[in-house]
């Protein structure tokens, strides 16, 4: 009886342990989402059959209506993975091979191919799923033109993944949700999953249910129309990581690598050799092995996932605000422990057009430099930043993370909080023009043209190509 008893109490100490650490995660969540002025979050991390689901924020800014399990988010190209497992699918059924030119599907032609071009003739699945055709991510209205032959490098390419949607519409006579229903839907139990408006979502949806909202909702796209919940992918990503619903030797070849991440006209850097793709998924080396992972950008949806298939280990997210990527890196360390995400400066090297699009470059500095400054009311930042590197040498954030930052306060409202920041950006950055930019666009925040006109003057001095710079200072002028 004793025995029974003490097991018991073990028991029920290791259980409250669990609730107690999954509450501090809870918190430290609602902290970043917070931090980035993201509204919600759905998140959920399974390893070994043991599954911690987070519902946490408001389905949209200036609303009230909480994110819970059942919510909808755009998972954006978290679309790809599953369009990809549902190809397979239909490669082990015989429908469609891997390696037969997708073009002999469709009678010959395609309206957006240039007929007399034979190298459209040499697009297959394989090719497809792997980003290997040739194509840019998405093309202008009419033929679509190579930035490289087939086969020779890596784009990524939603273009591929719409032509061969259409190919496997075309071959089935069933649409690409009647497909995705048949072949991953259906069999995974992914019972509010869809790449289009359903009716069901109308009071879970993330987005509203409006008539607008439906209307933007209705176009299939096998590279980004998938609306679902942290629920439903996480039962994808068990079939995804143990090969379910495929034959062995398919779901080999799919989380194998088929290219390397040498992404076409982007400079190399140390992230590029620890990245590659298989068949409608990203590869990851780092310390911990091997991991198959995908982000999503929707503009204000961002999504990420992670998972290693030898620890049977992995996690998703989807948020709906723009800086739904700032985190990614925290939120990994905070369930996967400390590691080398290098998906991530994969991605900002990608994101070279957009550089806030992934985030921070060091997000534990902006975040520890935030608490401080928050504990202190924004008194006297120069000297909590003075403090900060006290109490370590290293510590130190670049002016592009200040200029991230001091942009999520002005988008708060906090404008004068992100002046605050901005002028410390210029005092720590003197010869940065993107400091002084930032100091431009607190400026203007707060009606004071004058000071805003020669910030923008002084980034300009600094960087006469700061395009972004010099078209803000011709807003001023008007």
């Amino acid at each position: 009886m004793r025995k029974i008893l003490v097991t018991g109490l073990c028991l029920f100490m290791i259980t409250m342990h669990g609730f107690a650490q999954q509450a501090d995660k809870a918190a430290t969540l609602m902290d970043l989402i917070q931090s980035v002025d993201v509204p919600g979050i759905q998140l959920i991390y399974s390893k070994d059959g043991q599954t911690e689901e987070y519902d946490l924020g408001v389905a949209a800014y200036g609303k009230k209506s909480p994110i819970t399990k059942t919510s909808i988010f755009e998972a954006a190209s978290l679309s790809k993975a599953v369009f990809g497992y549902t190809v397979l699918r239909l490669v082990d059924k015989g429908v469609i091979a891997l390696d037969t030119p997708l073009l002999n599907y469709m009678g010959g032609s395609y309206s957006r191919f240039d007929p007399s071009n034979p190298q459209y003739r040499k697009i297959t699945a394989r090719l497809v799923l792997s980003h290997r055709t040739g194509f840019r991510n998405w093309a202008d209205e009419g033929i679509i033109p190579f930035l490289f032959p087939p086969d020779s490098c890596f784009n990524y390419s939603g273009e591929a993944y719409l032509f061969l949607m259409t190919v496997l519409e075309r071959v089935t006579h069933k649409d690409l949700n009647q497909l995705a229903a048949e072949e991953t839907f259906n069999p995974l139990a992914m019972s509010n999953s869809s790449f289009r408006w359903d009716p069901k979502f109308a009071t879970v949806s993330t987005f509203g249910s409006d008539s607008n909202a439906i209307h933007n909702h209705m176009d299939l796209n096998a590279a980004s129309s998938l609306l679902t919940n942290a629920h439903d992918y996480n039962l994808f990503l068990d079939a995804l990581v143990t090969g379910k619903g495929l034959k062995p030797a398919t779901h080999k070849l799919m989380i194998a690598q088929a290219t390397a991440g040498n992404w076409f006209n982007h400079p190399t850097i140390p992230a590029t050799q620890h990245i590659g793709w298989g068949l409608g998924v990203g590869i990851q080396q780092n310390e911990k092995g091997k991991a198959l992972w995908q982000w999503g950008d929707n503009g204000d949806y961002r999504a990420f996932y992670l998972a290693f298939p030898a620890t049977n280990e992995y996690l998703v997210y989807f948020t709906n605000g723009w800086r739904g990527h700032y985190i990614t890196q925290p939120i990994i360390d905070l369930f996967m422990g400390k590691q080398t995400t290098w998906a991530i400066p994969w991605l900002r090297n990608g994101y070279a057009h957009d550089p806030y699009a992934i985030g921070y470059q060091n997000p534990y500095a902006v975040n520890r430099f935030r608490r401080a400054l928050e504990k202190s009311v924004f008194k006297n930042v120069r000297q909590v930043w003075d403090a900060q590197r006290a109490n370590d040498p290293s510590f130190t954030i670049s002016a592009k993370d200040l200029k991230a930052y001091a942009s999520i306060l002005r988008d708060g409202g906090q404008l004068a909080r992100a002046l605050k920041i901005s002028t410390l950006n210029v005092a720590i950055y003197p010869t940065s023009s993107d400091a002084f930019e930032d100091q431009g666009e607190s400026y203007a925040s707060m009606g004071q043209k004058e000071l805003a006109s020669a910030s923008f003057k002084k980034s300009l001095t600094l960087d006469p190509n700061n395009q972004s710079a010099n078209e803000r200072l011709k807003a001023l002028k008007k």
